[in-house]
């Protein structure tokens, strides 16, 4: 029997799945769950580097939904995984265009936390006219501010895990660590690339959590995901500082809802807010107690409720 106080949805096994062969020797992979008849909704995954996360689904009504999710190129199931050649921001905007297309869906719901909140954004402003609204979870706008502080303001906060992070490369170029670990991860000696990529993974993995894990970050993952992470912030995740604030004024008329944790030290809440002052009509929602992960009790609870009131507002029921 389920809690009157209880937030989250029953999950529902996945409807269908297939690979969808985008071009350029890409193949992503995709899931539905939900209803067949629901209101449609793509869901972005994070990273740059990450997969899906079907549990994610226990957020959202099942019954009155028809989620689709998908591995970005490179990522999770898609193939071939980890390869870097035409893979960048634009090309995952295209892909979803393709996988809308393929699927039959005419406008659908966008969302994405960390990473797939820039994803979500940034394809919401390029097709608001696909967008039945905007839910982003720790929204981040890439800009150089934002770069900065993921590579060097953590010491302000993790001393001692940014002094381990930054003690790996010589003194010299430690002013540019984003520089440093690209340059060694992109490199051309693969167990070079294997150990710094692992250090970036292990190290974002440290001052994303709020609450203490269950179980500590999978250092395998570390090889795979700091190679695709390293790619994108070697190439400004393809994005011009401040673009996505720039073309915000193509959201108007799309319902756009902003949900992020006060105390999330990788996608911090200036970046929702900032993006709430220049998109007036958006829901800006800063949760106390709440860090980055939308899976730890405090700010998955916000999150659930929040995005079936959002999917209802949308779906007019």
């Amino acid at each position: 029997m389920r809690r009157l106080d209880d937030p989250f949805c029953t999950m529902t096994a996945p409807r269908a799945e297939g690979h969808l062969d985008v071009g350029d020797g890409h193949r992503i992979h995709w899931v539905e769950m939900g209803s067949e008849h629901g209101l449609p909704q793509i869901v972005c995954h994070g990273g740059p580097g990450g997969a899906m996360m079907l549990g994610s689904g226990r957020f959202s009504d099942g019954a009155r939904l028809r989620s689709v999710h998908f591995d970005q190129r490179g990522c999770g199931q898609s193939t071939p995984r980890g390869e870097l050649a035409a893979n960048s921001l634009q090309h995952s905007i295209s892909d979803m265009e393709a996988l809308r297309r393929h699927l039959g869906i005419e406008r659908w719901l966008v969302s994405g936390g960390s990473w797939g909140s820039t994803l979500a954004l940034a394809y919401a402003e390029a097709h608001p006219e696909r967008c039945l609204g905007l839910f982003l979870v720790g929204t981040w706008l890439c800009r150089k501010r934002d770069t900065h502080w993921w590579f060097h303001g953590v010491r302000a906060l993790f001393p001692e895990l940014w002094d381990a992070f930054a003690g790996a490369v010589p003194p010299e170029e430690r002013s540019d660590l984003r520089a440093a670990y690209c340059k060694r991860i992109l490199g051309d000696d693969p167990d070079v690339a294997a150990e710094y990529a692992t250090r970036l993974f292990l190290y974002e993995e440290g001052f994303m959590h709020f609450d203490a894990p269950l179980t500590p970050p999978d250092p395998a993952r570390g090889a795979d995901y700091g190679r695709i992470f390293a790619h994108y912030a070697a190439h400004d995740f393809f994005v011009d500082d401040d673009q996505l604030l720039r073309d915000a004024h193509r959201l108007k008329g799309v319902p756009v809802h902003l949900i992020t944790g006060r105390y999330d030290c990788c996608t911090t809440p200036e970046n929702a807010f900032d993006l709430a002052q220049v998109v007036p009509h958006a829901v800006l929602e800063i949760v106390p107690g709440a860090g980055h992960y939308p899976t730890e009790p405090t700010f998955a609870r916000a999150v659930a409720r929040s995005a079936q009131a959002f999917a209802a507002k949308v779906g007019g029921w």
